[in-house]
């Protein structure tokens, strides 16, 4: 069957659109504005990345928040004082992220120039962080952008992911809740189940630009066979579908391929497989510029894929 449109890009409305940043090394996903800069290093084994807003005086950023990861100290706390260093800090709320335990604290500087909100959360040693400042005239401003970020700041953990499972066809997959399903289509023991990735970028005009994930089900072939599955699906798909790259991967096989039209190009990864009497495909599509953005987040929704007899398995 051959793989569900890409998912298209939707229209925002005036205001700066957020897009989604996700780190595959880390499991790492936060929504930023689309327009801000994004800037990455990594200092004394800290891994950071920036997200600057628009200058302000000094060609200085009026607001910004960054992404850390590093090894916690003797408590939370003492991470925090590096950050908190001589601020007036309010007393620190609890926080939990995916079942990570951590704090969130605001502050502002000696000064009262600057005002700061810092959230950490500590897993299997490790601390992952959002650091977030912003010039004090400008807080009312930026704060509730500030907090959309924060609020979507996760740690990507398939365990914590919502589970669409169809014991009737076969299969069980865990999606993130920031993707939502928009088709959903059964008959005659096939299915099409498509779901769109949040904005992972966004064009000039505003438009945010989407991923779409579509898992297929499908009689397999006579002979019930692999190979004869992926040749169907292949000539399914049709010439215009480039295959640059094939591997085996548990039990089936994975694509990486590359397609164009004359308004777009796109990549694609699909996995096939044959469970029982049923060929599956899950297939991700993305247009050229966003897929490495989206790649490894496929890679971790298939590793949670259950076909078969495997559906049975708690």
């Amino acid at each position: 069957m051959a793989t569900a449109p890409l998912a298209g890009a939707c229209r925002s409305g005036g205001r700066d659109p957020l897009v989604t940043y996700f780190n595959g090394d880390f499991g790492l996903s936060l929504r930023h504005p689309a327009s801000w800069k994004a800037q990455q290093a990594e200092q004394d084994g800290v891994f950071y990345r920036y997200f600057l807003g628009p200058p302000g005086a000094g060609n200085k950023p009026v607001a910004s928040a960054t992404l850390l990861v590093g090894r916690p100290g003797a408590s939370l706390d003492d991470y925090a004082r590096t950050y908190l260093a001589g601020g007036d800090a309010a007393t620190p709320r609890d926080e939990e992220r995916q079942g990570a335990k951590g704090k969130s604290y605001a502050f502002s500087s000696a000064d009262g120039a600057m005002r700061y909100e810092l959230l950490l959360v500590e897993e299997k040693g490790r601390v992952y962080g959002l650091y977030a400042q912003v010039e004090a005239p400008s807080y009312d401003r930026y704060a509730p952008v500030l907090s959309e970020m924060r609020q979507s700041f996760t740690l990507e953990r398939p365990a914590f992911y919502v589970e669409d499972r169809s014991d009737a066809l076969g299969y069980a997959l865990r999606l993130p809740p920031s993707w939502r399903e928009t088709r959903h289509f059964t008959g005659g023991g096939n299915a099409v189940i498509q779901f769109t990735s949040p904005a992972l970028g966004a064009d000039p005009s505003r438009e945010t630009v989407h991923a779409s994930l579509s898992l297929s089900v499908e009689k397999a072939p006579d002979d019930g066979t692999l190979d004869a599955y992926y040749r169907r699906s292949r000539l399914n798909l049709g010439d215009s579908f480039q295959v640059l790259d094939h591997r085996a991967w548990k039990g089936g096989y994975l694509d990486v391929l590359r397609t164009e039209t004359p308004l777009s190009e796109s990549q694609l990864k699909r996995f096939y497989r044959v469970a029982g009497r049923r060929g599956y495909s899950l297939t991700l599509e993305a247009r050229d510029d966003v897929f490495p953005r989206v790649a490894r987040w496929y890679d971790l929704i298939l590793s949670t894929l259950r076909l078969g007899d495997e559906v049975k398995t708690p």
